[in-house]
């Protein structure tokens, strides 16, 4: 930034908003949990709540991976999900 910068377009594309949750087996919230949808990386707060914004094509399947760092308290989860299925339940880290 100075004063003979060039000016540079550019223009967002339209997505929406997609929010998950992660538990355990008891459905207590698990915060700080890594979360990794295709390749976006995210953390859960501490209500266990993740946010992701994805643009369009809002795909109907994502591959997940949910883990604790650092914590070998829970088990490692890999799979592929259907985006609604994100939406509409919590994702249930369990237990090693």
């Amino acid at each position: 930034v100075g004063p003979q910068s060039k000016s540079e377009d550019f223009s967002l594309k339209p997505g929406r908003l997609v929010r998950g949750r992660v538990v355990n087996a008891a459905g207590q919230p698990i915060g700080g949990v890594c979360v990794v949808l295709n390749q976006w990386h995210c953390h859960t707060d501490p209500q266990g709540y993740f946010n992701w914004s994805v643009e369009a094509p809002v795909p109907q399947e994502v591959m997940l991976q949910v883990y604790k760092k650092y914590l070998s308290q829970y088990e490692t989860l890999e799979t592929t999900v259907a985006l609604s299925q994100l939406e509409s339940q919590p994702i249930t880290l369990k237990n090693r």
